[in-house]
């Protein structure tokens, strides 16, 4: 297999989720969009400030995507398409600075890794199964935080001042994209005693347990979790919850509630492997980001089952968390070369993957096609055809549809979104 070939393979899954962007990411606010919609009347009334775009929403305080949906607002008339390929965007240029990384430690280490790397880590992170991260603009949540949690990392191990500085600044950014951003603090304290020495490890170390705890504590500050904890639910259904983990882990693979423990099983198995013979062999020093990353997934697993895990096991196989979860295994499959494993046995696990993302891409793309895109095309067509929208369409689409009235008409009289659009 040749350059031209990887690449094209490489390239090929970003293709097809452009694709599906193009046809099926619709012009109109969707579910959790909706309150968005609350702060461009703000704005317009002159009364958006800085403690609103710092509010809550759900856990997360969207701070940094709430700010390039405005600006993307005030340039395109609020087309939520233009969210969905700012999406589209941050995950390429993740998926980009990540492979370019993942190349640099495999020639470091003079690993062989096989040449079909790089498209099966790109089929695994465009992949429809994650279909409602890729035609809801809100998921610029995730993709942004996520961004910011990989890229912090490997800068954080650069052990330069300037990616010292730049992963402290992804790690503001991140918090308040995500909450789960708050781990990454945590994460980045444990990084910089591994792998800074002498006096640059005491420094740096201070100084990032200082800006952790103004960041916290800023981002903490009068939050509240929407979330209940069932403990006693969550003690007496021990084998459930595990089962909830290890679907949460291997949903990226396949996301079938039934059956994504399966590769839950397989993901950690391979994770303990990993660990043991990096640190036997002592270059689990260099493979930090990587270790790093799959620690956070494995961390965001567990924090979200204390507060999903009582809606059962479909609600672990939720194809909006894959934007994080794939990261699991795109560490795993990077770090994989590094581990002595009979070769039958790599190709076998390398070709299962490949047959189940395959598999994946193609349901997950279905299912978001008749749940998500046939759920939202009856407003958006009334809409540009000038028409009301009906109450079961408008259910279908808002949140609260019997308190919908002010936002459909702030929408329409400044001509925003799919009523931009509408026929005259």
């Amino acid at each position: 297999m040749n350059l031209k070939e990887i690449a094209v393979l490489t390239l090929l899954p970003i293709l097809v989720v452009g694709l599906y962007i193009h046809f099926f990411g619709l012009n109109i606010p969707f579910w959790d969009q909706w309150y968005f919609v609350k702060h461009l009347m703000m704005q317009s009334n002159g009364q958006l400030t800085f403690d609103v775009l710092l509010s809550q929403h759900n856990e997360h305080r969207p701070f940094f995507p709430r700010l390039i949906w405005l600006v993307l607002a005030g340039f395109t008339h609020y087309n939520i398409k233009a969210e969905l390929w700012t999406n589209l965007l941050i995950a390429f240029g993740t998926f980009a600075f990540f492979a370019r990384r993942a190349l640099r430690t495999w020639q470091e280490h003079t690993v062989e890794a096989p040449v079909f790397l790089l498209p099966l880590i790109s089929l695994l992170l465009f992949n429809l199964g994650s279909r409602e991260s890729w035609i809801q603009g809100f998921q610029t949540v995730m993709f942004l935080g996520m961004a910011c949690i990989i890229i912090g990392v490997f800068f954080l191990t650069d052990k330069t001042w300037g990616a010292f500085i730049t992963a402290i600044l992804l790690g503001v950014v991140a918090n308040f994209s995500m909450v789960n951003g708050l781990f990454y603090w945590a994460l980045g304290a444990v990084l910089l005693i591994f792998n800074e020495s002498g006096r640059p490890r005491i420094v740096k170390t201070i100084i990032w347990l200082a800006v952790s705890a103004i960041t916290m504590g800023f981002f903490l500050n009068g939050w509240s979790s929407s979330a209940k904890i069932n403990y006693p639910y969550l003690i007496s259904h021990p084998f459930e919850w595990l089962v909830w983990l290890l679907n949460f882990l291997g949903a990226p693979i396949l996301a079938f509630w039934y059956v994504a423990w399966v590769f839950g099983v397989l993901g950690v198995i391979l994770f303990s492997f990993v660990v043991v013979q990096t640190v036997r062999s002592g270059k689990w020093r260099s493979l930090l980001p990587y270790l790093t990353i799959a620690v956070f997934v494995i961390g965001t697993t567990f924090v979200i089952s204390l507060g999903r895990m009582e809606y059962g096991l479909r609600q672990s196989t939720v194809s909006r968390y894959l934007t994080m979860s794939a990261w699991f295994w795109v560490s795993l499959i990077t770090l994989l070369p590094f581990v002595k494993i009979p070769r039958l046995r790599t190709s076998a696990i390398y070709l299962l993957l490949t047959a189940s993302l395959t598999f994946l891409t193609i349901a997950g793309g279905w299912v978001g096609y008749v749940r998500l895109h046939l759920r939202i095309l009856p407003a958006y067509q009334a809409v540009i055809s000038g028409e009301t929208i009906s109450n079961e369409a408008l259910a279908q689409i808002h949140p609260n549809p019997q308190n919908a009235g002010e936002d459909i008409d702030f929408l329409n009289e400044n001509n925003l979104s799919a009523w931009y659009y509408k026929t005259k």
